[in-house]
């Protein structure tokens, strides 16, 4: 749990000059399957439409996080089991129906042997580059990136400190990408790809987490991004 990474995310939009106080935004934390086994995270630009909602003008920041983090703990279910659960779904949001999902689940199969009693989706972790968005979809504006960026990159290296992951593969493009664990990466451009944008090691403390930066997986040819990112992974 990062409750204080929070309030300071929080705390700098509330006391930044964002315009449009009362608009309604979101807040996402990090994803842990319930049987995450150190191996893969996925990481996206930002939610599109999400729970925990706030705005700025009338936020009380400490409760929102101690409320949030409290359902996350009091909740003993698996958090990616709705990704399954809405596989095929005709109700609400249908996970099939995402490249996002389809590209991560045919990933994290080549990648990994989840046995007949495992799902795909509880051994993944799931995260955003930038956690706060509209809450009504859409990404975050220019000027909310901007306001939360320092924060975000924080809870990012804290994200990857606390769940140790083997590989993290940004579906995200090197544009959003830019700037995040600068300081932590070295990444090279990727030539032998057009989906695939970057490679590179992440170390921090002890670890050595490879790194693939690839487009957003939308519109995109799934076989060859799913193909591209397997390989890329595999050959560093």
């Amino acid at each position: 749990m990062m409750e204080n990474e929070y309030v300071d995310l929080l705390d700098n939009l509330v006391n930044s000059k964002l315009t449009n106080r009362k608009k309604e935004l979101c807040c996402f934390s990090a994803q842990e399957g319930k049987d995450y086994d150190n191996n893969l995270m996925f990481v996206g630009r930002a939610v599109n439409d999400w729970g925990n909602v706030f705005d700025l003008d009338s936020i009380d920041v400490s409760k929102f996080v101690n409320d949030m983090f409290k359902t996350i703990s009091d909740d003993d279910s698996c958090p990616l089991k709705w990704v399954e659960s809405s596989w095929g779904g005709s109700n609400d949001y249908n996970t099939k129906k995402s490249a996002f999902w389809r590209v991560i689940r045919n990933i994290s199969l080549e990648l990994s042997e989840p046995s007949l009693n495992d799902s795909w989706a509880s051994k993944l972790i799931w995260s955003n580059l930038y956690k706060i968005a509209p809450s009504g979809g859409g990404n975050p504006s220019d000027s909310l990136c901007d306001a939360q960026f320092l924060a975000c990159n924080q809870i990012l290296k804290a994200e990857i400190l606390r769940l140790k992951p083997k590989h993290i593969v940004f579906l995200t493009g090197l544009n959003w990408f830019d700037g995040f664990l600068a300081d932590l990466i070295n990444i090279s451009e990727d030539n032998k790809s057009n989906l695939v944008e970057a490679t590179g090691i992440l170390r921090v403390n002890e670890m050595r987490i490879k790194v693939v930066i690839a487009k957003h997986p939308q519109c995109k040819p799934e076989a060859k991004f799913v193909n591209d990112v397997t390989m890329a992974l595999k050959s560093f």
